[in-house]
């Protein structure tokens, strides 16, 4: 399962970021045989627990509602279909040719069902990991969002005339999109896995269990150590991506990206190498550099990004979509219909201009699924904060805990992201965001335990000192066999 799920993560962008139909297609045949694997696998220590299980069987099946066939269904007793009957009536068609459906185009429906199983799929295989695969696979993104920040980086500076654009159709010229078909949506892809970087830089720093924490001397040599420069190369890897961002022109990216290095600085400014193995100064220094980045991007955002040609036009698409809800309200017009249906309420003062997405994926879930995906995104949301209350504690923080909080960080980045954008309707930006969702639901502690199984390193509790008070370290207590998790059921 880690080689078929680093096949998708790795696949996912590369072509289109598989907005295209044959990529679209592998992707769905890949989730589909991850999701069986997942099913076979036995779970092992990793469950999901109950809520998320609801939650899951729920967006998994809301779909269906919509494309199951009702012969008896009066179609004049639901919103919004009037305009519908009355065409038929106009083409001298009395009723549908086949049995009417909730969804006013059952196949779209069903299209948006079988991309919705990409998500739920790499989600619920990355809860079955153990701790090993998924460290193995988070370098594996982080290297990913590289390549595709340097790639953003040539395509600027290559001009329009650039081969690095890869002869795509939707190449803006003067930005940075990498493989993606939108420079905001590379920028979505850099909006989730800054944070992580960040995160294990931070985490990296100073971590040196075999040396006195309280020597500045062993701190500094610790620098030329191979933790040491892991460290380095995380920041180094921090910094191309922040580059990445600057040069993909986002305004949104940029201006998240200032609440990201905020977040970051707040978040791990006390806790560097897990309990703040420089103690005071570091953390002042922390705060200083982190504060000082956000305040010189400020005037970065105003030099660099560039607005978009939807940006005068989106309030109007806003409005227009608002309409829409309200008249399909409370059932919606189905999953995936947006772009067939919103000609209907498009507003003369935008043309012939095609309109493919609202640009506020909460708008569109809202017109498509109605009250349903209403409830679906409250019961989200509420998952995610409840889950903060887990992932945050007063006790030293291990490595996987700063994993699960740059996590955090980046999901809630990209949720700022979806009221000006769609990057949620994207396959390769719904990999990483589950991929990152599936890490930051994971119970911390249990993750701890599972990677002894396997033999690498064996990380402390969180509440359990790394030195005695005389300055030697203590050595962990072994756990007892009987709690050894089995290896091979992971």
């Amino acid at each position: 399962m880690p080689w078929l799920l680093g096949t998708i993560l790795v696949f996912a962008p590369l072509f289109r970021a598989g907005q295209e139909p044959v990529p679209l297609l592998t992707l769905q045949l890949l989730a589909v045989l991850v999701f069986l694997l997942s099913l076979w696998t036995p779970a092992a220590s990793h469950r999901l627990r109950k809520p998320e299980i609801i939650v899951l069987a729920l967006l998994f099946l809301f779909p269906l509602l919509f494309i199951i066939p009702v012969p008896s269904l009066p179609l004049d007793w639901l919103p919004g279909r009037d305009k519908y009957l009355e065409a038929l009536a106009l083409s001298g068609q009395d009723q549908l040719m086949w049995a009417p459906t909730l969804s006013i185009y059952p196949l779209e429906t069903e299209s948006a069902w079988l991309t919705l199983l990409i998500p739920v799929a790499v989600f619920v295989a990355t809860r079955k990991l153990a701790r090993p695969h998924l460290d193995q696979l988070i370098l594996l993104v982080m290297a990913i969002a590289g390549i595709q920040a340097a790639l953003g980086l040539m395509q600027f500076g290559g001009g329009p005339e650039s081969p690095l654009y890869l002869g795509s159709p939707y190449a803006q010229f003067g930005s940075g999109m990498g493989t993606y078909t939108n420079r905001n949506h590379l920028a979505g892809l850099i909006e989730l896995v800054l944070p992580v970087t960040l995160a294990l830089s931070l985490y990296s720093l100073g971590r040196n269990e075999r040396r006195d924490p309280r020597s500045w001397r062993a701190r500094i040599l610790f620098l030329s150590t191979l933790r040491g420069h892991a460290a380095f190369l995380y920041g180094a890897l921090a910094l191309l991506l922040l580059l990445g961002m600057i040069f993909t022109r986002s305004r949104t990216g940029i201006s998240l990206t200032i609440l990201a290095v905020l977040a970051v600085t707040f978040s791990f400014g006390r806790r560097i190498g897990g309990n703040n193995v420089y103690g005071p100064i570091g953390t002042i220094v922390t705060f200083v550099v982190g504060i000082g980045i956000a305040i010189g991007l400020a005037p970065v955002l105003d030099r660099f990004a560039s607005a978009d040609l939807q940006e005068d036009s989106r309030w109007i698409v806003f409005s227009a979509t608002v309409d829409g809800i309200l008249d399909f309200f409370p059932l919606g017009s189905g999953p995936g219909t947006y772009p067939d249906v919103f000609h209907a309420f498009q507003p003369t003062e935008l043309g012939d201009f095609f309109v493919n997405h609202a640009h506020n994926d909460y708008l569109e879930w809202l017109f498509e699924g109605g009250v349903f995906v209403a409830l679906l995104i409250a019961l989200l949301l509420g998952l995610y904060v409840v889950q903060w209350g887990k992932v945050w504690t007063k006790e030293a923080w291990s490595r996987f805990r700063f994993l699960q909080v740059g996590a955090g960080i980046g999901i809630f980045l990209l949720l700022l992201h979806e009221f000006v954008d769609y990057n949620l309707l994207i396959p390769a930006n719904m990999v990483y965001f589950a991929f990152l969702a599936g890490i930051f639901f994971s119970d911390p502690d249990q993750r701890a335990v599972s990677s002894r199984g396997h033999g690498r390193e064996r990380p402390l509790p969180d509440s359990m000192p790394t030195t005695s008070p005389g300055g030697p370290v203590v050595k962990p207590m072994e756990p007892a066999s009987d709690q050894i998790k089995n290896p091979f059921l992971d």
